[in-house]
């Protein structure tokens, strides 16, 4: 099937209760054909090719070093318990996020799209990844927030046992709320036989409403908690510091400047790492909108325009 069929059919399918009309633009799309790949798809392409391999090896080499160091402490503590969970998730993260994209734009395998219970696990793991990694930087987070303003009483409750209880919760409330993604996503002739809402509706449900959820697991909820854990413990170390040098002892002050820029640029790197993939998830189907509108009327544009945005179009799911 070549680029224009495949393109027509998914507008088609995509905007079943428009049907009419997108009948006469299809009976137009014969007459067009859709200039080659332009600069945008064929740098997409390349990145796809180059990126993930690099960050799915450096990152699993860096989960499998903190896993075997964690392993091989005597004793584990609440933070390590944390550590560990968040490694396990973070690895996850990587097979099941750019894994499958490398797959299909290196070898042409989509995965996803192979039967529907690949496309609703691989799926379902992913988001659910992101979300507990999320949500387990928090914890960690407010868990040194807590030892630093309340040393003597944390000792007692940042326990394994108690650090496994907290795991243990997240994942069920993450794997709870994210399960409405099984329903959701499907493989079938709607969907033109990719990993893709199974209905209008469910479309409408996972970009207009789901969207927000994600956006509020990943980023929205969390970033703030991070924020106020990391000031928080910036200021407890320095008032910490100030009062040892005032009563003199030598030997035993640090300097917390450096570990005050490491967790600001922790609190930083995560904004800029996880804000800008949900924004752009929330935005993409009111863009998607826009092009629809503009392919009765430009269709080489509606295609240029949406190369740009590249492949999280829901527009053009798989076909750019």
């Amino acid at each position: 099937m070549d680029a224009t069929t495949k393109f027509a059919i998914n507008v088609t399918l995509i905007n079943v209760t428009e049907q009419e009309t997108f009948n006469t633009t299809l009976s137009n799309f014969s007459e067009w054909s859709f200039p080659p790949d332009g600069y945008y798809k064929n740098t997409s392409v390349l990145l796809w090719k180059v990126i993930p391999p690099i960050l799915i090896l450096i990152g699993t080499i860096g989960n499998a070093m903190t896993i075997f160091v964690l392993l091989r402490q005597k004793k584990m503590t609440s933070t390590a318990v944390f550590l560990f969970a968040l490694a396990l998730s973070d690895t996850f993260i990587l097979f099941c996020g750019p894994m499958p994209d490398w797959l299909f734009y290196t070898w042409g395998i989509d995965i996803e799209s192979l039967s529907n219970p690949a496309c609703k696990a691989i799926l379902y793991l992913e988001y659910c990844s992101i979300h507990l990694s999320s949500w387990l930087i928090v914890v960690v987070t407010l868990e040194r927030t807590a030892c630093v303003m309340f040393p003597h009483k944390m000792r007692l409750g940042c326990s394994p046992r108690n650090a496994g209880l907290i795991i243990v919760t997240i994942v069920l409330a993450v794997f709870g709320i994210n399960i409405i993604l099984l329903v959701i996503v499907d493989v079938n002739e709607y969907t033109g036989w990719t990993c893709y809402p199974s209905t209008k509706d469910y479309y409408d449900l996972f970009y207009y409403v789901y969207g927000w959820i994600d956006l509020t697991l990943t980023f929205g909820a969390p970033f703030p908690l991070l924020l106020i854990g990391n000031v928080i413990i910036v200021v407890q170390l320095a008032r910490s510091r100030s009062r040892r040098q005032r009563m003199n002892i030598s030997g035993q002050t640090r300097d917390t400047r450096p570990v005050s820029i490491l967790l600001i640029g922790l609190c930083v790197l995560f904004c800029v790492t996880m804000s800008p993939v949900s924004v752009f998830l929330l935005y993409s189907p009111y863009q998607s909108e826009k092009l629809q509108a503009l392919m009765s009327v430009d269709p080489y544009t509606a295609w240029y325009d949406t190369e740009y945005w590249g492949k999280s179009m829901p527009i053009l799911i798989k076909t750019i």
